[in-house]
């Protein structure tokens, strides 16, 4: 710990108060400074505390209604094996739908438009469309444990998974899946709630991947991406995929073949390892928690923290070439519930709350309210460290988290005396 006198407090409280407050700054003299005693002269604390920092399952999200979908899978030699697939209503792109001038079925396709992708795109992979036997709903919120069984859906077409330079891909379903639109009961078609009980939706999935592979960021509301029948030669009619369709992510993990770190914390989530692990679609997190604050300032009484932040390093040469960490983490509380929560410093001033990747390897929270909150005798209920966009892209990575290491999970935090 160092302790500044009267000069150099005053202009670190100016500094701090520049970034934290955005106070204006004011030049400083000494004229009168010899007409404070030493008592009452302020003084600012600077120190690092340790936190701790445990790897926990993040096993239930909330899945449905996501801009993106992600679709694939591969295998991590760290993190074992991960899959994605999505299930989703088609809708009709008209109402009272009326086959009858259809003489011929030229074919029938299902367009999907990805925007990102994540791992080793090189690696072949096999798609299956089928069709859903279950009604899912647009105003029913799932989760990551939703599944399905193999009873609840027919497979109607199986290829390898190829996409264009237009990032599209087009696989063709059976014409029979035409043939039943046109002979079908033109009730069925009379708006989008009769054919959605007739046409359940699609679910979308690919064969697992015995190494490598990638998953992919599917733009399901994208305008190209649709299922098309094409009939009498020249004509076409679209079946759309948009923002009133039921859309669900499901997300599957096998740690099997994981680190023994990784296997070890599912095992027990209490353990304190040198390494923290984070897996997005509903993987693994982080939760912290900061006995050291407590204990800290224990016996110091009238504590203000001026600045509190939350010092996060990417551990080197695991992978994050290939497997890009996310360009931003998330920080949220947990309440006295277990909920989730937004901390008081992201609700006060989320533009300087963090969190974004410094440097390739550092990520830093500003947290000065949640530390001050402790200080004043909060209940620490801990916080949770994830990846933004957890829902849709597959990131992971792997943190420095306790220990002795330099790069360690740290808190930098400064404080006055009152």
């Amino acid at each position: 710990m160092r302790i500044y006198n009267k000069y150099l407090c005053f202009f670190t409280l100016i500094v701090i108060g520049m970034f934290l407050f955005n106070s204006c700054e004011k030049k400083q003299s000494n004229i009168g400074l010899d007409l404070i005693s030493d008592s009452d002269k302020l003084h600012l604390y600077a120190d690092t505390v340790d936190v701790n920092c445990y790897t926990v399952t993040d096993s239930v999200v909330s899945s449905d209604e996501r801009t993106l979908s992600p679709l694939g899978s591969y295998f991590d030699p760290i993190f074992g094996f991960t899959k994605a697939s999505f299930v989703c209503h088609a809708r009709i792109s008209s109402s009272n739908v009326d086959f009858s001038s259809v003489s011929k079925i030229n074919g029938i396709e299902l367009h999907l438009k990805y925007s990102s992708t994540y791992g080793d795109t090189s690696t072949n992979q096999t798609i299956n469309v089928c069709r859903l036997k279950k009604e899912v709903y647009f105003d029913t919120d799932y989760y990551s444990n939703f599944t399905l069984q193999p009873s609840e859906y027919d497979v109607l077409a199986s290829e390898t998974l190829s996409f264009g330079k237009d990032s599209l891909t087009k696989i063709k379903l059976p014409n029979e899946l035409a043939q039943e639109f046109v002979n079908s009961d033109i009730n069925n078609f009379i708006n989008n709630t009769t054919f959605i009980e007739y046409f359940n939706g699609l679910y979308v999935y690919t064969d697992p991947v015995s190494s490598n592979g990638c998953i992919y960021s599917i733009n399901l509301i994208h305008p190209d991406s649709k299922m098309v029948m094409y009939y009498n030669d020249s004509l076409e009619y679209e079946f759309l995929i948009n923002s009133k369709s039921a859309i669900i992510n499901m997300y599957e993990h096998d740690y099997t073949n994981a680190h023994s770190d990784i296997l070890s914390v599912l095992a027990d989530s209490t353990l304190l390892l040198d390494k923290c692990y984070i897996q997005s679609l509903a993987g693994l997190k982080a939760k912290i928690h900061f006995p050291q604050i407590i204990d800290y300032f224990d016996t110091i009484k009238n504590v203000a923290i001026n600045k509190a932040q939350l010092v996060i390093t990417l551990k080197a040469d695991t992978d994050e070439n290939i497997f890009l960490p996310p360009p931003k983490l998330a920080l949220v509380a947990i309440n006295e519930n277990g909920k989730y929560d937004f901390l008081t410093d992201y609700k006060l001033n989320n533009s300087n709350f963090g969190g974004a990747l410094e440097n390739k390897f550092t990520y830093k929270f500003n947290i000065p309210f949640h530390i001050q909150e402790l200080v004043n005798g909060k209940a620490d209920n801990g916080i949770y460290l994830f990846a933004s966009d957890n829902r849709t892209i597959p990131y992971r990575l792997v943190l420095n988290a306790n220990g002795a290491s330099k790069d360690r999970m740290k808190l930098e935090v400064y404080y006055s005396l009152y």
